[in-house]
């Protein structure tokens, strides 16, 4: 419905279009700006002036010695005897003789001693047909009609606004020109081969191009011979308020002489050079043709663009006159072709513009009139025309559609889980933060598969539950959305599961390693219970005070490790050496009891770190105490502690029983399994209490197996800084 309006828009300013230029290439419309070009062609490519036509004029000068105009016709025969006397080509008299005076005959002999010279005259004006004269001729009398070589027009043809700028032969019925006359008899060759049959543009040469002498100078034989022998003598009036005066192109001084306008036609029928005008056909085609051709551009390219197609227009419709008038002398106006194309491009503007103002305005009453739509966060302004506040409107509405845009992005953006929009390509169109953290880079732009291959998906999207090369676990999910893609979830439920593994163990020690000592404390009793004495031995009571304490322990690992998973940390300068010396302490008794001997290297004293006293001397304690537990009888545990960078380290060494894989891979882990040196079960409780108290002191643990059954453990832990 839109382009079907739209077409029948543009062929309505097609119509309007035509018909204007039309009717500006027949009403000569533009014909100031027209003339305004035309007249400056000629100070670009000016004709060149004949050296043969020279100029006699009747300046004031001649009027000072000789006399008031007007001069006895013997004045004027005097002249041309002595101009005889160099003989000229050929004489243009442009005075006109109408009256018959007494001196008549004097001036015929003057005609007759410097002929050929040629009279001007005054055809009679034609009717209204132009088929019949409504005037007579006016012609010299007789005796100087007969004595002159010919008699000629002298009329110009004067423009709409007065300037003189054609040259019409036979400008009032079949009388020749004064100058045609001249062309005839001193080059006829040129003639014949520009013959002016129609009117044509004058090639104006500027103010003072042509040769010329005083006519008092002449007629006085100051004169050389040389200089007027074989030349076009063109006599007249140049003296202010006397003789003719024209308008003419400002190339060409703007105002000019008679007798010089009739050198300037006189040079250009000698050369060939008038410029002609093309027919009305002609130019009616070439200001149609840019007006259409950018009307089609209208239907295909955006609005600058036919911004810069409208200007290239107006240049190229004014060079393309300006080299054809200057290449091929062919004068086509351009001023309709640039009227069409400014009136076409406001025009279409005008109403794209006020068809988009409809548009927009519809568009966002109903926009504004949906639910959900952020508020404007400044109401828009009433002030000014209609487009600024149909503007300012559309403003506002773009800015909530921002602004709701922005915040559904921020909500994806923030989400905890991964979440892609892939395209039906496959490509990213987008992705968040915990996407881009996923796959180590911007997932936006990027294809899809390439991205599953790079953390191990093996390039395919499988809904479920996937485990990572780094043991990482996801939860893959996804929705389809029409027309714009895929929606795919990464949920990361790693902890999830590492929780759900710890809950299962924790299920597990508390169901069998808690109840076995107690078990057998159960055990026991109920064997003296159905003795015949009922009394406890030493041996039993021994065994059951080592199966409750062994209970007690393994349950107080088990509190002190829940406990610290969710205790404050408070950081403090602490002792390290002073901590290894108390934990020392709490475990030589039971180093004694088992002849086990404990040494300490200490490579420097004064060694403080930053942590919290109680989790360091604990964790001391429980590296002691296990190594003292797993300790053969008579063996040695070595406590060292040396400065490594920014870090102290604690490493305690001793001998112990084999581990099992799974423990001796990480001995840190709680839950694993692993007997001590007497054979009994070990859960690890006491060394996964270890490094949870280190690293949340943020240090680290280590842990490495020697020769001859040596193991060693460490933990490292940040020195106190000068600050």
């Amino acid at each position: 419905m839109l382009y079907r309006r739209l077409l029948i828009e543009w062929l309505v300013v097609v119509i309007a279009a035509s018909l204007l230029v039309t009717a500006s290439v027949r009403g000569r419309w533009t014909a100031p700006v027209d003339n305004i070009l035309l007249d400056s062609m000629t100070l670009i490519r000016p004709a060149n002036a004949d050296d043969r036509i020279m100029l006699v004029e009747i300046d004031e000068g001649s009027l000072a010695r000789i006399g008031n105009w007007p001069w006895p016709r013997s004045v004027h025969a005097s002249a041309l005897e002595m101009a005889a006397k160099a003989r000229p080509a050929a004489i243009g008299y442009d005075v006109l003789f109408i009256e018959p005076t007494a001196e008549d005959g004097r001036f015929a002999e003057g005609l007759r001693a410097a002929a050929p010279v040629y009279l001007p005259m005054l055809p009679g004006l034609p009717d209204a047909d132009g088929r019949a004269a409504t005037t007579a001729d006016q012609k010299p009398p007789p005796p100087i009609s007969a004595a002159a070589a010919g008699l000629g027009s002298v009329d110009v043809n004067f423009d709409d606004d007065g300037v003189v700028r054609r040259f019409e032969p036979r400008l009032n019925g079949a009388v020749p020109h004064l100058t045609e006359l001249l062309v005839r008899r001193i080059d006829p060759q040129a003639y014949q081969a520009h013959p002016p049959a129609i009117t044509q543009i004058i090639p104006f040469q500027r103010p003072g191009a042509f040769r010329r002498v005083s006519f008092d100078d002449l007629q006085a034989g100051r004169v050389p011979a040389a200089l007027i022998h074989g030349k076009v003598l063109l006599f007249g009036g140049i003296a202010s308020g006397f003789g003719d005066r024209f308008l003419v192109p400002f190339s060409a001084g703007t105002l000019m002489s008679g007798v010089e306008l009739q050198a300037n036609m006189l040079n250009a029928l000698l050369h060939g050079d008038f410029y002609h005008d093309v027919g009305t056909p002609w130019v009616l085609a070439f200001s149609l043709l840019p007006v259409l051709l950018l009307l089609l551009a209208f239907l295909h390219f955006g609005p600058m663009t036919n911004l810069r197609l409208s200007l290239a227009g107006l240049v190229v419709v004014s060079a393309a006159s300006v080299a054809l008038l200057l290449t091929t002398g062919w004068w086509i106006p351009p001023g309709s072709a640039l009227l069409g194309l400014v009136v076409v491009y406001s025009l279409w503007g005008w109403r794209r513009l006020a068809a988009v103002s409809e548009f927009l305005t519809a568009e966002v009453v109903q926009l504004q009139k949906e639910p959900d739509l952020v508020p404007a966060a400044v109401p828009a302004s009433g002030r000014g025309d209609l487009v600024n506040v149909e503007t300012n409107r559309l403003h506002d509405v773009i800015a909530q559609l921002r602004a709701l845009r922005a915040f559904i992005a921020e909500i994806l953006a923030r989400l905890p889980d991964a979440v892609c929009v892939v395209d039906d390509d496959g490509a990213v169109v987008m992705g968040n933060i915990a996407a881009d953290r996923l796959f180590g880079r911007a997932v936006r732009d990027q294809p899809l598969l390439p991205l599953l291959a790079g953390i191990g998906l093996g390039g395919a999207v499988r809904e479920g539950e996937v485990t990572l090369p780094d043991g990482r676990t996801l939860v893959l999910s996804r929705a389809a959305i029409e027309g714009v893609g895929t929606i795919i979830r990464f949920a990361d439920i790693t902890e999830l599961k590492a929780a759900s593994r710890a809950r299962e163990e924790a299920l597990q020690f508390l169901s069998h390693d808690m109840r076995a000592p107690f078990s057998a404390v159960i055990a026991l009793l109920q064997d003296r219970t159905s003795g015949d004495s009922g009394a406890v031995t030493a041996d039993t009571a021994l065994r059951i005070r080592q199966h409750a304490g062994r209970g007690l322990q393994l349950a107080d690992d088990f509190v002190q490790l829940a406990r610290l998973e969710n205790a404050r940390v408070v950081a403090e300068p602490v002792d390290l050496t002073g901590a290894l010396a108390e934990a020392t302490d709490l475990v030589w008794q039971r180093a004694r009891q088992r002849n086990v001997a404990i040494r300490e290297r200490i490579d420097d004293d004064d060694l403080w770190v930053m942590g919290d006293s109680a989790l360091v001397q604990r964790a001391l304690l429980n590296l002691l105490g296990n190594a003292v537990k797993f300790a053969p009888e008579g063996g040695t545990v070595e406590c060292r502690i040396v400065r490594e960078g920014a870090l102290a380290a604690c490493s305690i060494t001793g001998q112990g029983p084999p581990m099992p894989p799974e423990r001796a891979r990480d001995p840190f882990i709680p839950f694993a399994p692993g007997t001590d040196a007497a054979g009994e079960a070990s859960r690890g409780l006491g060394l996964a209490f270890v490094r949870m108290a280190v690293e949340r002191q943020n240090g680290s643990v280590g842990y490495r197996e020697m020769p001859d059954g040596m193991k060693e453990f460490t933990i490292r832990l940040p020195l106190v800084t000068d600050d």
